[in-house]
């Protein structure tokens, strides 16, 4: 598989998250162009095919060690859905981006 050199588009959503700092945002977008995007969705795997991604010690980090409040990050998370007049976002969202980068 080709490396994956940009975030998706879908991802500039993480851009609107106050419950994340901005490095927060920047993994957040990795992580999940990687969950959507990759052949290999374990941490290394996303380190080495999302270009953006960096360090996969610092995926890893934030996967594991940041500080974050999760439910204002779920609140913004369905506020974006409800923004959208989407029900069952996270598979619009997959699919949206899956064709995205099936036709890059």
């Amino acid at each position: 598989m080709m490396p994956i050199t940009d975030f998706l588009s879908c991802m500039r959503v993480f851009d609107e998250f106050e419950s994340l700092s901005p490095a927060q945002r920047y993994h957040a977008k990795t992580y999940a162009t990687g969950l959507v995007a990759a052949s290999n969705k374990t941490v290394a795997g996303i380190a080495r095919e999302v270009l953006p991604a960096g360090d996969k010690r610092a995926l890893n980090k934030f996967l594991t060690e940041y500080d974050w409040d999760e439910q204002q990050f779920n609140h913004e998370r369905l506020e974006e859905l409800q923004k959208h007049g989407e029900s069952a976002g996270e598979v619009d969202v997959y699919v949206s981006c899956w064709i995205e980068q099936e036709h890059r």
